[in-house]
């Protein structure tokens, strides 16, 4: 269910995954949320059959290989805190408390669930210099681990550009948090610093960014653990996966996840309009620093 699926009839070109498909991955982690107009209107839309759902989907799918029954057993009492969410607005505001409806649609509008004490599964891939790369290393650090494809042919554009701006927000512990995104294109593993992954979104000489390659069986290996479902068609450009972004403190705990999004033309390109986007940068930023406090 996660993983790798080569089916070659099973997507289109550069095709998402599916609102279903994404939800049932995520089932405990996400409930289905309108984040623009929870953005603009500070109210937090909860749909009446969320939690039936959750539950629906968690029988249907059961306990083995699924992220969201790995991380997050307490989902329950992992949205109730709201300690990095209130440390997050307090970051992206200039003056006074944020209210609380701010901080509700902060949450709502990236899709922020927490997952309190749950350890990050430690992996071994290879960075684009060429450099062996171990999460367990990066202990007393903050790790912002993320996915997308290394032609750039995916929520690229859009995630790199974030990941961008979020670096530069970042306040007094921003050399203690590395950005880290692990491939998802099962026929292009091969990565250097001139793949289009890291020069499109301009982010190929961002210091605290790490772009994560190795065989297939090692990318698998990773995709599976963090609830990445790859899909692959019969043609070179038939690649599709489901988005997601974690946070990982300093302890090596997996502290709170998010869903990255993006509007995609006819022609397949992902992009954002600019206030939405720095908007989630905001948040990214603002998360990582909150992992310190």
């Amino acid at each position: 269910m996660t993983g790798i699926n080569t089916d070659p009839g099973s997507v289109e070109p550069n095709d998402e995954l599916g609102a279903e498909e994404r939800a049932a991955i995520f089932a405990a982690a996400n409930t289905r949320v309108d984040r623009i107009a929870a953005f603009r209107t500070g109210r937090v839309p909860i749909p009446p059959k969320a939690l039936a759902w959750t539950a629906a989907a968690i029988l249907f799918f059961g306990v083995g290989g699924i992220v969201s029954d790995h991380y997050f057993p307490n989902f329950s009492n992992a949205t109730t805190s709201t300690s990095i969410v209130k440390s997050t607005l307090s970051t992206t505001t200039t003056t006074g408390a944020a209210p609380a409806n701010t901080i509700n649609s902060l949450q709502a509008f990236m899709g922020l669930k927490f997952i309190n004490t749950a350890s990050a599964t430690n992996f071994s891939l290879t960075t684009q210099s060429g450099r062996s790369w171990n999460l367990a290393s990066q202990k007393g650090k903050a790790v912002v681990l993320t996915f997308y494809n290394s032609t750039c042919n995916d929520i690229c554009p859009v995630l790199g550009a974030e990941i961008k701006q979020a670096s530069q927000l970042l306040g007094q512990y921003s050399s203690r948090v590395e950005f880290v995104v692990v491939n998802t294109n099962p026929r292009r593993t091969r990565v250097t610093k001139n793949s289009a992954a890291l020069q499109l979104p301009g982010i190929a000489k961002l210091p605290s960014l790490t772009f994560l390659t190795g065989s297939l069986s090692q990318l698998n290996s990773v995709w599976s653990s963090y609830g990445i479902l790859v899909k692959v068609g019969a043609k070179e450009n038939q690649v599709s996966h489901n988005n997601a972004l974690y946070f990982i403190g300093p302890n090596g705990n997996l502290e709170a996840f998010s869903k990255p999004f993006a509007k995609k033309n006819s022609s397949g390109v992902f992009s954002l309009d600019s206030t939405t986007l720095h908007r989630y940068a905001e948040g990214i930023a603002a998360t990582t620093d909150s992992l310190f406090q």
